[in-house]
Formats: structure tokens, sequence, C-alpha cells
């Protein structure tokens, strides 16, 4: 699920719980103001009642007999006048009655005088009331009921107020009662009004969602584009959110790590033109700065020159020599790290190269031996180019040889660079150097030729003396040497 739709449920839901605990809190607080108002309206009516009847001429009512009686009649006028007064819009008295005053406590409620029209719903006198309030009637005294409560009739709000004759004794009590429907009736507007204020607050608040989870999600998905951008290398990102707020904070701790990765790439891209890709990522990968020390090991060293360059670029323009060794250099550093050999440094128009080092390699002649192999056959390629364009051919001598050298940081804390030394080195750059003399472009050593497993055409050429060293060196060529070098060996 997506963080906008995840927003937007949880702007709804929190829409819609603070609506709905607002309708339920202000119907509840309604309803009870309400009631408490109708109960205050029934009681007043069943007091205003029993004042305007005469508690004398009530005490003459007495059986069903008496309902044809003056008193009886004059009753039933003053309790239908007074019903009739108190059904208004505030209010609506359903029954207005009397009871008779019991003689004794625990006898039944008896009914008196009945105002009303409905034969169906007349009580006639001594007819008894079945109280289904819940709660005893006092008619000695002002009640009305603190619930919506029940009788054969209905559910009502309910209140008695007594009658007393010129004595002050009880002659029998007036019974108001509106019915519950009423309340209700009351409440639905309040209800309707309730849902509809939630319905607009829902809608208004899906509005306000849709609109704040854009505002949200939008620098959200534009913070993780950029950042999915910057993580496939685009350090030229830039994230576009402005302000004082988290997501401009946020946009520009982006842009800041894009500018930092720029300018870590621009250091790497000039970093790795002075020292070989295998020394780059190995101080990448530490994340540390190269100490000064060493390490033996067992490498293979390659040197390859360009044979009489200098004699050549005397005839040639300082832009074409310049032209020449770069595409010399392009084509022969690109066949040197194809297989995994670090170059280790230039010497005018010559390299020198390392195999085995920094990382172990098993199959480091091997990759020596194809290196120099490939070199031979760009050089074909270039003498060509060369050729079309009046120049003369190049060619080189490639000196090879396996053993265990020093290889490691060697320098000071301020300049150092990563290279091999010892007697290996020098066996390499002496049998480079034998190249010229013996008319052989590739020359490898005895250690290197004894390491080699793949299917190689080698040609032993007798023991040789190299510059530096009393002992014969014993070397072989592989395949394509010059006739010069053919007659030479035999």
């Amino acid at each position: 699920m997506k963080f906008r739709t995840k927003l937007l449920i949880v702007f709804l839901a929190v829409a819609l719980l603070s609506n709905g605990l607002a309708m339920v809190l202000m119907y509840s607080l309604s309803k009870h103001y309400l009631f408490e108002s109708f109960r205050s309206k029934v009681l007043t009516v069943a007091d205003t009642t029993a004042a305007l009847i005469d508690g004398d001429l009530h005490r003459e009512i007495r059986t069903r007999g008496d309902e044809s009686s003056p008193a009886y009649l004059k009753l039933k006028d003053q309790l239908r006048r007074a019903r009739d007064a108190n059904r208004r819009s505030d209010i609506y008295v359903k029954y207005l009655f009397t009871f008779k005053a019991p003689k004794a406590s625990a006898d039944p409620l008896q009914f008196a005088v009945d105002p009303e029209e409905n034969r169906r719903d007349v009580s006639h006198v001594e007819d008894i009331y079945r109280n289904n309030k819940g709660r005893a009637l006092n008619l000695a005294a002002s009640e009305v009921d603190n619930a919506i409560t029940a009788d054969q009739w209905g559910t009502w709000i309910s209140a008695n107020a007594p009658l007393k004759d010129s004595s002050g004794a009880l002659s029998g009590a007036v019974n108001a009662d509106v019915s519950s429907a009423e309340l209700a009736a009351t409440l639905r507007p309040l209800w309707i009004s309730a849902l509809g204020s939630m319905a607009l607050a829902t809608t208004l608040a899906l509005f306000g969602a849709v609109f704040l989870s854009q505002r949200v999600s939008r620098p959200v998905g534009e913070l993780v584009s950029a950042v999915k951008r910057v993580g496939d290398g685009d350090f030229q990102t830039e994230v576009s959110l402005t302000g004082s707020d988290e997501f401009g904070r946020l946009g520009q701790a982006v842009n800041m790590m894009a500018a930092a990765l720029r300018e870590r790439e621009t250091v790497k891209t000039a970093f790795a033109r002075y020292v070989s890709q295998q020394v780059l990522q190995s101080i990448l990968v530490d994340g540390k700065l190269p100490t000064v020390h060493g390490d033996r090991r067992r490498i293979t060293v390659l040197f390859c020159d360009i044979r009489g360059f200098t004699t050549m670029s005397e005839t040639m323009q300082p832009e074409v020599v310049v032209q020449v060794l770069n595409q010399y250099f392009e084509k022969v550093v690109e066949i040197v790290f194809r297989h995994q050999g670090m170059l280790d440094k230039f010497m005018g128009d010559g390299i020198m190269v390392v195999f085995g080092a920094p990382n172990e390699d098993p199959d480091q002649e091997e990759h020596a031996l194809r290196t120099a192999l490939e070199i031979r056959e760009a050089l074909r390629a270039l003498s060509s180019w060369l050729n079309e364009r009046g120049l003369p051919s190049i060619s080189v001598g490639i000196g090879i040889h396996s053993g265990i050298a020093v290889v490691g940081n060697i320098g000071a804390s301020e300049r150092m660079e990563y290279t091999a030394i010892g007697d290996t080195v020098n066996l390499a750059s002496r049998l480079e150097s034998a190249t010229r003399d013996l008319k052989f472009d590739i020359l490898i050593s005895e250690q290197t030729v004894n390491a080699l497993r793949g299917s190689y055409v080698m040609e032993k050429v007798g023991p040789i003396h190299v510059k530096g060293r009393t002992e014969p060196v014993v070397a072989y060529t592989v395949g394509g040497e010059s006739e010069a070098g053919s007659a030479a060996q035999a």
C-alpha cells in the first residue's frame, strides 16, 4: 500500500472518529437537557392543574355512579380544559386525570376523574391503575419520573401533584402524562442535524485528507525518486524542495549528499589517473589511507618498451608523437586491465606491469603471457594505421619473469606509490632490454614458463647473459619472432 493511501486512510479515520465522538457527546448532552426540560414542564402542568382543582369537590367522587354527578362533570371539564391548554408545540400532554386518595398505604391506586373523549381510553372511577413505573407513587407530594416509564397505555414521562381539601387533607392527586414519542420526535431533528454535520465534516475531511496526503506524499515521492537516482549513480540529481520544514531540510540534506558524492567521484576519477584501479578500490573498500609497508609474495612482472622510439620521434612532429603514444598506451592499458594486471608505472614510452598484486592471482603467468601476445597483436593494427599516414611501423620488446618480490606502498607518508621491488623486477627489466640485442619481441624467463598451464609453442633461447648478472639466464620466446631472431637461435 502506498504511503499516500495510508495517510489518506489515517486522516479519514481520525476525522470520522473525532466527528463521531463529538456527535455522540453532543447528542447525549442534548438528550439529557431535553429530557430534563420535559420533566420540568410535565411537573409544572401537574402542579398548575392541581392548583385549579377544588379538593373538597374531588372528595365527593367515590364510586362509578358519581360520574353523572355535577361535581364529576365540573372536574372533568376543568381537567379537559387544562389538558387542551397544555397540548402545545413545546409540550403535548396526552393524558391528564386524577387518582382517588387511598384509604391505606397498601391499597391499590384507583382512578377518579378522566376527561378523555375516546371511550377506549377512558378510565372509570375505582378502576385500578396498574403502575409499571418501577417506583411507588407518592400522592402526597409533587413528583416526576426520573426516566421514561411504562403503564398499560404506553411509555411516558409522568408527573403527579397532590389535591387537598379545605382542611388540608389529601383528597387525591393529579397525574399528567407526556408520551416518550414526543421526546423522540424532538430529538429526531437534532439527530438528523448531527448526522448531516458529520456527513459534511466527513466530506470536508475527505477533501482535506486528499489535499494533505498529496501535499505530504509529493515531497516524499520526490525524495524517494531522488535517492533512487543517486543510488543508481546519477550524482547530478537535485531536489527542488525548499522551506524550513522537515521536508525542506531533508531535501537540502539529499542535495548535500549528492554534491559530496559528485566530489568523491571527481576525486576518484582524478586519483585513478595516478594509481592503479586495484589500489584505488582497496582504499575505497578499506575506508582508510594506505600506509608505508611491503609484503613478500610471488608475482609476475612484465616490462614493455617501444623499440627505437626516440630515433623515430625525431622525424615526427611533436603532436604526432603524442597522438601515437596516446593510441599505444590506450590500447596497452586496456589489455593489461582486462587480464588483471596492475599498471605499476609509465617510463617514457615503456610500462611496468605487475600480475599477482595487490590481489592474489593463481593464473598470473598465464595472464602475463596473454597480455604480451595481445599487445603484440595490437601493434600490428597500430603499425598499419601509421603506414597509411606515411609513418614507420613500431615494435616493442617485452620481458616477463616470475618470482618473489617485495610488494607494497613504497615511499614516504606524504608521497608513496604501490610498486614491487627486488631481483624479480630487475630480471624482467633485463629480459626486456635483451630483446633489442637478440631481435625477439618477447622473452620469458624459465620460472614463468614452468608455471604456465596453457598450450603455447615455446622456443628456448639458450642461456643468455643479461646486464647486472654473472650467471646466464635461460629464456624462452613464444611464436612469431623475427627472421633475425630465428637465425640467431640457429
